[in-house]
């Protein structure tokens, strides 16, 4: 899991590549899913690169695993938003997400197989400031215009 940390901030789409089978698949809460193939899948990174250009990557608890199949890796991911990410610009933003990025090795190849990110997909769009911070107005009338009304204050 250091070689897949490593190769997130190390920037080399070449050693993203060669950490994952030929037809790997790939989900994350703000892609289309899945991304099939190793191409995707830097196409896929390169994109989060491009948008946080100092990406950092950290470990958060020991990797998980269960014997030799599958692992997983809590995690945060930082950095400032400088590019577009999809359809959103640069909003110039500092971005703390914890996930979890889960596993599946092909025992034969020694490669990942199949990689999901778990992570806090409505905590990150508020800080991206996509979405407003609960409690303010402008939560309370995004919340209203989905149907479940202004929340009492407590």
């Amino acid at each position: 899991m250091d070689r897949v940390t490593g190769a997130i901030e190390g920037r080399d789409p070449q050693l993203v590549t060669r950490l994952v089978t030929h037809d790997v698949h790939y989900e994350d809460p703000f892609g289309r899913m899945p991304h099939v193939g190793a191409q995707e899948l830097v196409d896929r990174v390169s994109s989060v690169w491009e948008a946080f250009p100092d990406l950092r990557v950290e470990a958060t608890g020991p990797c998980l695993h269960d014997g030799d199949r599958i692992v997983a890796l809590p995690l945060r991911g930082f950095g400032n938003h400088r590019g577009w990410l999809g359809q959103l610009p640069a909003t110039e933003r500092f971005v703390n997400v914890h996930g979890v990025l889960v596993c599946e090795l092909d025992a034969t190849a020694h490669r990942l197989h199949r990689v999901r990110l778990f992570l806090d997909r409505y905590g990150a769009a508020v800080q991206l400031g996509a979405l407003p911070e609960e409690g303010t107005v402008g939560d309370r009338a995004l919340r209203a215009l989905q149907g479940f009304g202004l929340l009492r204050r407590r």
